[in-house]
């Protein structure tokens, strides 16, 4: 779908995006018009919790895997129209609507269930809605589950592919990846690249556990770099238009530098194989870097010939 055209892509995730908010919208309705549920439940305690900063690392790991793909919108800012004004209110409604999604419908699971059920649970929300409404709540949850990642691997397959079509386009890739199909005007080698790659890594990978780790890992260190060079630009492009300006500059960006830092740090240390896997995967795209550098450097250097 994403080769064939942008526009067929885009159409296909507003759809089934906003059916898929309809489909968390009725678990969370369920879940708090269930008979059986109480508000003590929110009072229960699991003793096998992990606790402290280390459990509390472990669970906003996990929590930022349901509001990773905020960033994705970026990736395709140079198909979006008006940019400067659309991107950052896209950003800011998007995050806040999956805040309020998630965090009701993990409020949804506690009422029904005390603590000990839920972390006993292999799917949560599955055995809430089965407890609240019979076997056919647990369907639901189970169709909305695979719905979700259906739609959420659509916009992740848009993006993705965009990022080695850009780096290709501006030299520093092969060449190929940065064309545009001639019919469909998408990068198509690009995503089948993309396609190919994410094959591989589903065979030879771990538990999902281990992939969602590194993807957190590589990712973040990504934004923490990514939100460093703000400092850089105010002070190297300082009459640059800027559509959107980050309130509390400088202060908030350099919260989220930290607290991005504080993440790594916990990730890497919790989870070292993966954490130095993800490590050496980065750092192979250097040799590849200079390579392409020094390779286009030599492209755009003059050539002589005696006359």
């Amino acid at each position: 779908m994403n080769y064939i055209g942008v526009k067929k892509a885009g159409s296909f995730q507003l759809v089934f995006t906003t059916l898929k908010v309809g489909i968390i919208l009725a678990i969370m309705f369920i879940g708090f018009t269930a008979s059986s549920g109480t508000w003590g439940n929110f009072h229960t305690t699991f003793l096998g919790a992990k606790g402290g900063f280390a459990g509390f690392m472990l669970a906003l790991t996990a929590a930022l895997w349901a509001y990773d793909g905020w960033n994705d919108l970026n990736m395709v800012s140079g198909e979006i129209s008006n940019p400067g004004r659309n991107i950052p209110i896209a950003l800011i409604a998007g995050v806040a609507i999956v805040a309020v999604l998630y965090i009701g419908i993990n409020a949804a699971v506690q009422f029904v269930m005390p603590a000990a059920t839920i972390a006993d649970a292999k799917v949560p929300a599955s055995l809430a809605t089965q407890l609240a409404i019979g076997s056919v709540g647990a369907a639901l949850v189970t169709v909305g589950m695979a719905f979700s990642m259906f739609v959420t691997m659509n916009g992740t397959i848009m993006s993705g592919g965009r990022v080695p079509f850009a780096v290709a386009r501006d030299g520093y890739f092969f060449k190929k990846l940065g064309e545009v199909h001639p019919r469909f005007h998408t990068p198509g080698l690009a995503l089948v690249v993309q396609a190919i790659l994410a094959i591989l890594l589903l065979l030879v990978g771990g538990a999902f556990k281990d992939l969602f780790s590194l993807a957190i890992f590589a990712e973040w260190l990504f934004y923490m770099i990514a939100a460093s060079t703000i400092f850089v630009f105010r002070r190297r492009e300082p009459n640059t238009p800027r559509p959107y300006r980050t309130w509390g500059y400088p202060v908030v960006p350099a919260i989220f530098i930290m607290a991005a830092a504080v993440l790594l740090y916990s990730t890497f240390t919790e989870n070292l194989t993966n954490s130095f896997a993800g490590t050496l995967v980065i750092l192979a795209g250097i040799p590849v870097y200079l390579y392409f550098a020094n390779k286009k450097r030599q492209s755009n250097s003059p050539t002589y010939t005696n006359v």
